[in-house]
């Protein structure tokens, strides 16, 4: 069966679409019957198509379900119907708004989206001019012992000097939480840790120990572990991700320019007064 998360939201989306109104067959071959009402093959099918595809396959799996819920969603609209749920004012205002929306993203979807499209070599020919996107950032990986006081600071740096261990004294003596694992931080690039640590960091090569040097934590002292430098991502890594970005900004520049279209000299006033004068809604309980 379906966990609960999942069964909830399987529900949810079935129930979004059927209120959005999905077109009724009453032709086709039986898949169900209930007192005199039929559910064909043809309505689950399409049903189950106009489900996003991760709701798709858990609705596959249980097939079964999926028609018994079909058939609970059709007992339930027949009895909002005999109460006139659809006349509640409230109702009435958020199919309105379904209404808008769906027209809206069907005239989106004439103007727009059925006319973008990604040439063959664009996502390539972006790539090959805009190198410096796809550069993987410099990493380091360092591992640090932290003392209280400068004067413990100084006295492990001695030891460190003379030939001690970094890791052991670092799970023996740093007062920092990386203790349990050497003192080890794991990787990071610029702009991650603070701006001291970084400062040190950026500095050494690899295996070489920092001086010891003090931040709002305590007193430090770093080892750097490694070293990744900079590398241009490769093209079939970051292909995916640069054929949807350009896919998106395509989308909005028409979107944008079919508005403007639409809207020629028209003016858009907007009282800011009154704009300010709107609080922020309260939270719900």
């Amino acid at each position: 069966m379906f966990s609960s998360k999942k069964y909830r939201v399987f529900i949810l989306v079935m129930l979004v679409i059927a209120a959005a109104g999905c077109r009724s067959k009453k032709e086709g071959t039986v898949l169900a019957r209930f007192d005199s009402a039929t559910i064909t093959k043809e309505e689950f099918v399409d049903k189950l198509r106009g489900l996003p595809r991760d709701i798709q396959s858990i609705a596959y799996r249980h097939k079964k379900d999926f028609v018994e819920e079909m058939v609970n969603e059709r007992f339930l609209m027949a009895e909002a119907k005999k109460r006139h749920i659809d006349n509640l004012p409230d109702v009435k205002a958020l199919l309105k708004a379904a209404h808008e929306k769906i027209i809206v993203s069907k005239l989106i979807e004439i103007e727009v989206d059925r006319k973008i499209k990604l040439e063959p070599d664009e996502a390539s020919k972006y790539y090959e001019s805009h190198k410096e996107e796809f550069m993987a950032p410099l990493l380091l990986r360092a591992s640090h012992i932290l003392m209280t006081t400068e004067e413990d600071a100084n006295a492990v740096r001695t030891e460190l000097d003379t030939g001690a261990d970094f890791e052991a004294l670092a799970k023996s003596r740093s007062t920092d939480n990386t203790a349990t694992r050497g003192g080890d931080i794991g990787y990071f690039q610029k702009g991650q840790l603070i701006p001291e640590f970084e400062e040190q960091a950026y500095k050494l090569s690899k295996g070489q120990m920092s001086p010891v040097f003090k931040t709002q934590f305590g007193y430090h002292i770093i080892k750097l572990t490694d070293r990744i430098e900079p590398a241009l991502k490769d093209f079939k890594i970051v292909k995916p991700r640069l054929e949807k970005q350009i896919l998106n900004e395509k989308r909005s520049r028409t979107l944008k320019a079919l508005v403007g279209k639409i809207k020629g000299n028209a003016r858009v006033q907007i009282d800011e007064k009154i704009l300010e004068s709107i609080s922020a809604p309260s939270p719900v309980k």
